[in-house]
């Protein structure tokens, strides 16, 4: 099969970059690892310890690190109510306990972030994924009694809103970390957030949410945080935050900086990417800000990846797990708390270990590696491919997923070059074979007046550099 893709400048726009969420995986000792710093963070290649022996991997050179403000407290008369489904890593420690602050709270997250910081990582978010347990309805940071019920005392929108911006601030003025955004809501119209489910949660009506908007672009304001602007609301699918979007008011909408979504609709045609795009209009960005799934191979990710970009337009992508169990990782993570404690009081002591890598780490190496923060993403002429430009270093990428059958495939960049005459290559196989290429540097490609022409084998990732662009 053979098909041609022109290359197009007309739309551009900038590319944030790409991230990856700290919790759970920082909130274990895997926290304090240089080696996982700068895997994930950094550029050059790397040597990752895991349980069985050393590896070396390219450095993805994440830039967006989301940082989860944390809902529990363990202190002396703590009332605090566990979900009997929770696990300890799961439970994100908080700063206030509603009579005091305790800023040494959360080590292990706030110790990952300062690395990454050093790594090369430059923009930072905070989110909330519960407000603290004592601002809750039932004191449980799990979520309320029934899903569909707000779990945050409406009495408390104000004081959960300064709590956000004093953390903030204190970030900015003391762990050295700048959040140029905060995210107050996580999934907040799901009504999966119950006081037994396994994780943190938190549902909030419109009504709640654009209290809380308000509430926190007086908070930051006050706090001397002007310039931090506040992203929502983190819903699950794409239609859920298209139907969010519609129904907030004007004045809400007016107070958010950006809208951040999850990716766990798959939307495989587009169309629900679309209608959030045009819901919002072009003015206002839009981040996919957690992706994960339980398929180690990473064409699922790749797909995703470039409908994100063609029809959402997103300007950054975040995973949500990059160390985790059973294929959700883009390394395999072994922790020591599976089990939750029925009566209350969830185990485990925060240990945590790297177990492997997943092929999709080196799939998303592919477009982490080479589309970097600044660029420009152009029309592609296809689902399947990534187009970007470095104006600086008059450099095109182009990324190329082929989850089909073997294809040529020839890239028209006439109306942008006719100089160069050839493209480095690198190859990622989706399969699990011996001969698999992992992140392989191929022969290079031969450009032909401003033709670029490529066989794409079934179930690659492939990444073209094209200089002189």
């Amino acid at each position: 099969m053979s098909d041609e893709r022109v290359i197009d400048p007309e739309g551009a726009y900038i590319w944030d970059g790409w991230g990856t969420c700290l919790s759970w995986w920082a909130n274990t000792g895997l926290g304090a690892r240089d080696d996982l710093a700068a895997a994930l963070f950094g550029l050059d290649t790397t040597r990752v310890t895991t349980s069985g022996r050393e590896i070396e991997l390219p450095g993805l050179g994440l830039n967006i690190v989301r940082y989860n403000l944390g809902a529990c407290t363990w202190t002396g008369g703590s009332a605090m109510v566990e979900s009997p489904a929770i696990v300890r890593r799961k439970q994100i420690e908080t700063y206030y306990d509603g009579e005091r602050w305790n800023w040494s709270a959360d080590p292990n997250q706030r110790s990952m972030l300062a690395k990454a910081r050093d790594a090369g990582a430059d923009t930072f978010e905070m989110f909330s994924v519960s407000p603290p347990w004592w601002m809750t309805v039932n004191g449980n940071p799990s979520g309320a009694e029934q899903g569909e019920q707000d779990n945050l005392e409406f009495q408390y929108q104000d004081a959960f809103a300064r709590f956000i911006a004093a953390v903030a601030r204190r970030a900015r003025d003391d762990w050295g970390i700048r959040f140029s955004s905060v995210e107050p809501f996580n999934e907040p119209s799901l009504t999966a957030w119950h006081a037994r489910q396994n994780q943190e949660g938190c549902h909030f009506t419109l009504g709640a949410q654009e209290a809380v908007i308000e509430c926190l672009r007086r908070a930051l304001d006050e706090h001397g945080l002007g310039d931090v602007l506040i992203a929502a609301s983190d819903e699950c699918r794409y239609m859920d935050a298209v139907d969010t979007w519609q129904k907030l008011t004007e004045g809400a909408r007016r107070l958010l900086g950006r809208v951040n979504v999850h990716a766990y609709e798959p939307d495989e045609k587009g169309r629900s990417r679309t209608k959030l795009r045009e819901a919002v209009g072009e003015e206002t960005p839009i981040w996919q800000s957690e992706y994960a799934e339980g398929e180690p191979d990473g064409l699922a990710m790749a797909l995703s990846i470039s409908r994100d970009i063609r029809y959402l337009r997103a300007a950054g992508w975040v995973c949500w797990q990059p160390v985790e169990a059973l294929d959700w990782g883009l390394l395999d993570g072994e922790y020591d708390d599976r089990a939750p404690n029925p009566t209350g009081g969830a185990p485990g002591t925060l240990k945590g270990e790297v177990g492997g890598v997943n092929t999709k780490y080196h799939v998303l190496a592919q477009y982490s590696r080479h589309i970097r923060p600044g660029m420009r993403i152009l029309k592609s002429g296809h689902t399947n491919t990534v187009a970007a430009h470095d104006p600086s270093a008059g450099r095109l990428v182009l990324v190329t997923v082929n989850g089909g059958r073997k294809r040529t495939v020839t890239y028209d960049l006439r109306s942008l070059t006719e100089g160069a005459n050839a493209a480095r290559v690198w190859v990622t196989d989706t399969i699990d074979a011996p001969a698999a290429r992992r992140y392989a540097r191929r022969p290079d490609a031969d450009l032909q007046g401003g033709l670029l022409t490529v066989v794409h084998e079934s179930n690659t990732v492939t990444t073209m550099e094209v200089d002189g662009v």
